[in-house]
């Protein structure tokens, strides 16, 4: 091609006239050198041509990409929220928990009846009728006194962590705004209300010396009551660690001295000490507890003062899969008010002398489940009482037997059946029963 060029050049030159050989040939040069300069040109041209050519084709295929992305992520729906148990004000997590129970109770005793009220809405081994006749018929009550609502407030600040949490139910507080001839409204009554800052706790709950874990299934509000240790009261409590399964507990916790005839006198100065050591494994649990109080009276005539002093031992112990046995016993001196819904006085004044009650007590209860959904459980409880004075009016000691089957169609719905018999005895000798068929229906929420 170029020389065709060159040639072509040549002849014009001829015929043109060009006068000699040099001046063609610089004139072939320089078409030459043109030639070169055009073909580089081109090439870079086409370089250029096909990087943009890439270029696009680029632009086209993410252009592509993204076409195809966008409906996939407008459809995608967003991962669901994770599962709250409660719900969130502020930076506080609140949670609202309890339930509705209705108990039905058919009551025959056997040495007269009871009064209505405490002693017909759940067993009060103090209350049952001694002495009296055993004509009497049976008694059915039938109430919602028990349902229970809770409210848990928790909050993390600065590294600690703060727990609110307030308990009542309408058996607590005593006297009704209704009765049983038309509304049946019950007033509502504090139970629990405490502050959990990390380690300690301040505000009402259960007593250190109880143990709650251990208690038996019962369809009754307490079930082993003269036996167990069972008291609710303000008190300051810290709890450490005692190894990868215990616990150790320390508390100062309002004091009440409760006397015979004088009732509960209120003059005392210092708070109830107790410690208490628990150790869980599994389906196995344990708790030793102590108790020291500094009894005093300023009352009646009389200025006295006096120690009193406790000790118990509670635990659970697994059996299988589907069996465990549970019990506590309990025993000490100016204890009285802490066992049995008080079933002893403290102490009584004799002359002009604050002496202290002896109280020992306890409970057994077997617990099987016959199937996932059945289950029953037998307890026996006892207590005993002795004065260093005699006291004829004065309970010595009683003792209840119960077996109980509860049944749960569904999680969160329980139905229940207990039969009770229980006996009582003054120092008198006098003596009384019961026997009780308790029907009961909750469900937790």
């Amino acid at each position: 091609m170029r020389g065709v060029a060159v040639l072509g050049l040549a002849a014009a030159a001829a015929v043109f006239g060009v006068p000699s050989a040099a001046s063609a040939q610089e004139a072939t040069a320089s078409v030459e050198a043109r030639i070169e300069a055009m073909e580089a040109e081109l090439a870079a041209m086409r370089a250029e041509l096909h990087a943009l050519r890439a270029r696009e084709q680029d632009t086209r295929d993410d252009v592509i990409r993204l076409a195809s992305a966008v409906p996939e992520a407008s459809v995608a729906a967003p991962p669901p929220p994770p599962a709250r148990d409660g719900f969130q004000m502020g930076q506080t997590n609140i949670r609202l928990s309890g339930y509705i129970k209705v108990d039905a109770l058919l009551t025959d005793y056997g040495a007269g009846d009871a009064p209505v009220g405490t002693a017909r809405d759940f067993y009060v081994p103090g209350a049952v009728p001694v002495g009296g006749q055993s004509e009497s018929d049976p008694s059915f009550d039938m109430h919602a006194k028990q349902t229970r609502f809770a409210l848990t407030a928790t909050r993390a600040v600065e590294g600690h962590t703060l727990v609110g949490y307030l308990e009542g139910d309408f058996q607590a507080a005593p006297g009704t705004q209704g009765s049983e001839v038309s509304t049946n409204a019950y007033n509502f009554g504090l139970r629990r209300a405490t502050i959990t800052y990390d380690n300690w706790l301040i505000g009402q709950d259960w007593s250190t010396f109880q143990n709650t874990a251990v208690m038996p299934e019962t369809t009754d509000l307490i079930g082993p009551t003269e036996g167990t240790v069972f008291v609710r009261q303000p008190q300051i409590r810290y709890t450490a660690r005692a190894g990868d399964h215990g616990t150790v507990q320390f508390a100062a916790e309002n004091p009440e001295t409760n006397l015979v005839t004088l009732g509960a006198v209120d003059d005392d100065v210092l708070p109830d000490f107790v410690g208490r050591y628990s150790y869980s494994n599994g389906s196995n649990a344990f708790s030793l507890a102590g108790l020291v109080r500094a009894l005093n009276v300023e009352a009646g005539g009389v200025s006295d003062e006096a120690v009193g002093w406790g000790v118990s031992l509670a635990g659970k112990i697994g059996l299988g899969d589907s069996s465990d046995l549970r019990g506590m016993i309990t025993g000490g001196e100016g204890i009285g008010r802490y066992i049995g819904l008080g079933y002893a006085a403290d102490g009584a004044v004799v002359s002009g002398t604050l002496e202290t009650s002896q109280v020992i007590a306890g409970f057994v209860s077997f617990r099987h489940a016959w199937s996932p959904r059945l289950r029953s459980s037998v307890t026996y409880s006892a207590i005993g009482v002795d004065y260093d004075v005699r006291l004829p009016a004065q309970s010595s000691g009683s003792w209840s037997a119960a077996a109980n089957l509860f049944f749960e169609p569904v999680p969160g719905l329980l139905f229940g059946t207990e039969y009770r018999h229980a006996e009582r005895e003054l120092f008198s000798g006098v003596d009384g029963s019961l026997d009780r068929l308790h029907l009961t229906a909750r469900q937790n929420f």
